[in-house]
């Protein structure tokens, strides 16, 4: 039985162009430029750009966030993987021959080498809590010893009180920012009714009950960014 709780065809990109999506998703969540230009930090500081990791991207979409680390690591070995044909063209696209594609619901995938850093940035939230616990299981056993996990994505909160305050910030960003009316019904349904949040307290105890060592590098709303090391 799947953990991914969607197909392609019941998100917004199934229909978009690649760049209506691009522009759309970074309307749509909430300090998504911030957590990439974090990510950037880390990455510079902790890493040599000249040497050649192995990394992976789980639920890659268009590489927009393959594409930032390529820019920070040109001579890394990238792995995307995503289950939508629409978003690996775009990635394609993007990236060009540079990079190896893997097309496929990474819940089901099995990873066959071990990595220096697998990234998944906006994806795991649309597996259900179940599926998040064994897929971070599967990332800490495919990770090199020191190995890094770099988590950006959607979270709520265990107090009810704030989950309820930053579901509504959320909400009302998707009002302010959004292009127009039938963009905006889209990504709050997408929000309201697709969306599998779990709390960013769960989550963090999760990676650290398989043996990651966690370190919270952003929260703002919904939006977290967590350094997860093995």
């Amino acid at each position: 039985m799947t953990t991914t709780n969607v197909r392609p065809t019941d998100l917004n990109y199934h229909h978009y162009s690649n760049n209506k999506y691009d522009r759309d998703i970074i309307n749509s969540i909430p300090f998504h430029q911030e957590l990439h230009q974090r990510m950037v930090k880390y990455l510079r500081k902790n890493f040599d750009s000249e040497k050649n990791y192995s990394i992976l991207d789980l639920g890659a979409g268009t590489g927009i966030t393959s594409g930032v680390i390529k820019n920070e690591l040109p001579n890394a070995e990238l792995t995307l993987v995503d289950f939508s044909r629409q978003m690996m063209a775009g990635a394609k696209k993007r990236l060009g021959k540079t990079v190896k594609y893997i097309f496929g619901d990474y819940a089901k995938l099995k990873f066959h080498k071990k990595y220096n850093i697998i990234v998944s940035v906006v994806s795991i939230h649309h597996q259900n809590h179940r599926g998040k616990k064994l897929l971070f299981k599967k990332i800490y056993s495919s990770l090199k010893p020191g190995g890094i996990f770099i988590f950006g994505d959607l979270m709520s909160y265990k107090d009810p009180a704030m989950a309820a305050l930053n579901f509504a910030r959320h909400l009302h960003h998707l009002v302010e920012k959004s292009t127009d009316e039938k963009t905006l019904k889209e990504w709050a349904h997408h929000y309201c009714e697709v969306n599998d949040l779990a709390p960013i307290e769960d989550q963090i105890a999760w990676l650290e009950a398989v043996g990651f060592t966690v370190k919270l590098e952003m929260l703002k709303i919904n939006t977290a960014l967590l350094i997860c090391k093995k």
